[in-house]
């Protein structure tokens, strides 16, 4: 276990195991609690000396699960698993469901519309749920950023033939 340590601008330090220390600095009133989950304190005074060993971010993309580990000094700084969401695609079916039935209540002699939104035609574009997903994994890595000192990203992703896998 762990204390995630920020300097006073808020720039991540390395971790600390000596709690009897953070203890102290706490009563002291020269550091302050930013966040429980994961315990983080963010020192008010300039430290002596400013030591940051590189961390490696690792990332394990998937479609239902994202895993994250910070590994430096042959130790896991922090591991986490993140679920992502998966109902996307049931919310905005529903969503539309209400929008046809309350423009049919209004209106009986509406000209159809469709095809007209100017998302709908627009090149480069991706489903709500993929950006879903891309947003949940820049979520994780940027807050790794936020409590430890990050020096290298390794982003593992898998490539499978689905074809293969219905035998």
């Amino acid at each position: 276990m762990f204390v995630y340590v920020l300097d006073k601008n808020g720039q991540p330090l390395m971790p600390t195991q000596r709690f009897g220390k953070v203890r102290r600095l706490l009563r002291d009133k020269k550091a302050k609690v930013v966040r429980s989950c994961p315990f983080t304190i963010r020192l008010l005074y300039e430290p002596k000396t400013r030591i940051v060993q590189g961390i490696v971010l690792g990332v394990d993309a998937g479609s239902k699960h994202v895993g994250v580990a910070c590994a430096g000094n042959n130790k896991i700084l922090y591991q986490s698993q993140v679920e992502l969401r998966d109902d996307i695609k049931k919310k905005m079916d529903r969503r539309r469901v209400f929008r046809r039935n309350r423009r049919n209540r209004k209106t009986r002699y509406r000209k159809c519309r469709f095809l007209n939104r100017g998302n709908s035609i627009r090149k480069d574009r991706y489903c709500p749920t993929i950006v879903s997903k891309y947003y949940g994994h820049e979520r994780e890595i940027t807050f790794c950023k936020k409590i430890l000192p990050i020096k290298d990203i390794v982003l593992e992703t898998g490539k499978f033939d689905t074809q293969l896998m219905e035998k």
